[in-house]
């Protein structure tokens, strides 16, 4: 009897874990891949490969916060290796003197990611001032490289994020399915905010725009994590949706742990 309890709890708790991170062999991740070989073709095709970016619907993104929701916890309860871990040995951080680096590590190919923005945005303008928070695009698969130098190109261009180029990429990749892999694609899309290609082609050959990549990659392969949306607090933990069991208790571990480090 202990056997069969056993197999259904893995059965029960396998989808609940890919249906809150995009991991970088998950099947995101792959489609992917497979698209890349396609970009060639003609729209019809852009569109089918772009189809192959879509995570998994809203609906499956949201369904495992109710699936795991967690008692109310006091943030005394949250335990180290269940609703987080500790990093080590500890990233180096990019934080002025003072602050408490929040870094949020994400895929604009990720579904969950997406689901996350909101959130991440309404944090970005509330957290307390002590809070130095930044997005970093993971590059945990080859692949996800050029959708990085994507993330970068719209932080350059929109420094001040009044046009809020990274929410339009996700909507563009998500809703719209377009295949930003195509660099035709990307041009045109940009053309579409208000940027010449000339800006484009400068912004790609800058020095700023090779460091961010860099940066990023360094810090995905520091942090050790394998999926994204993860958070990293103060290059000493990392969590996640799925460790917190809920988006509000992510944010409430955020919390917690930014607090420690500021004392």
């Amino acid at each position: 009897m202990m056997i069969i309890n056993k197999k259904i709890i893995m059965l029960i708790m396998m989808p609940l874990f890919l249906a809150v991170a995009c991991g970088s062999n998950s099947s995101d991740a792959k489609k992917v891949e497979t698209n890349n070989k396609e970009e060639s073709k003609e729209s019809t095709t852009e569109q089918q490969a772009a189809t192959a970016l879509e995570a998994p619907t809203q609906e499956a993104a949201t369904k495992p916060a109710k699936t795991l929701e967690p008692k109310k916890l006091a943030m005394a309860e949250f335990v180290e290796g269940k609703h987080y871990v500790k990093i080590s040995p500890e990233m180096q951080t990019d934080a002025p003197e003072g602050k408490v680096e929040v870094v949020e590590l994400m895929w604009l190919g990720c579904g969950h990611c997406y689901t996350l923005e909101p959130a991440m945005l309404e944090y970005k303008k509330n957290h307390p001032e002590y809070v130095d928070f930044k997005q970093v695009p993971a590059m945990l698969n080859p692949s996800w490289a050029k959708d990085a130098s994507i993330y970068y190109l719209a932080e350059i261009l929109d420094p001040t994020g009044e046009k809020e180029l990274v929410i339009q990429l996700f909507q563009a990749i998500h809703d719209q399915r377009r295949n930003l892999r195509n660099p035709d694609t990307v041009i045109r899309l940009f053309k579409q905010f208000g940027y010449t290609e000339e800006q484009i082609k400068n912004v790609k050959s800058s020095m700023a725009f090779q460091a961010k990549l860099k940066r990023a990659h360094e810090i995905g392969e520091a942090s050790q994590a394998q999926s994204v949306p993860a958070v990293i607090i103060n290059g000493k933990y990392r969590t996640s949706v799925y460790m917190a069991g809920s988006e509000e208790m992510l944010f409430k571990v955020i919390d917690m742990l930014t607090a420690k480090e500021h004392k």
